[in-house]
């Protein structure tokens, strides 16, 4: 498993965040994937709704990420609901393990 990274000093100065955080490592150590999984998302969430900018730009290498740029160069609703979904993406790149597979 790749290692997650070191939350930024801001994450760890909001309540909300640090709960989130620590619930949702328990659940990653404790092989919880289910809870470790809607703990992500709601982090993911409370990121993009309370510090939206601190939610990082696209990561190169990542595929959702170049997928996620792609649809937000168009415009309508559905977009509209896959550019929050790329923003939640972002957010979990704070705190979730990833790995290039390139």
């Amino acid at each position: 498993m790749v290692a997650p990274p070191v939350p930024p000093d801001w994450l760890l100065a909001c309540v909300v965040c640090v709960d989130l955080y620590e619930l949702y490592r328990v659940h990653l150590t404790a092989g919880r994937q289910a809870a470790t999984l809607t703990v992500q998302e709601e982090l993911a969430r409370h990121l993009v709704a309370d510090h939206l900018d601190q939610v990082p730009g696209y990561l190169p290498g990542c595929p959702a990420c170049a997928e996620g740029r792609a649809l937000a160069a168009h415009v309508g609703d559905a977009v509209m609901i896959a550019v929050a979904e790329d923003l939640r993406h972002r957010a979990m790149h704070l705190f979730v393990p990833w790995a290039s597979t390139s």
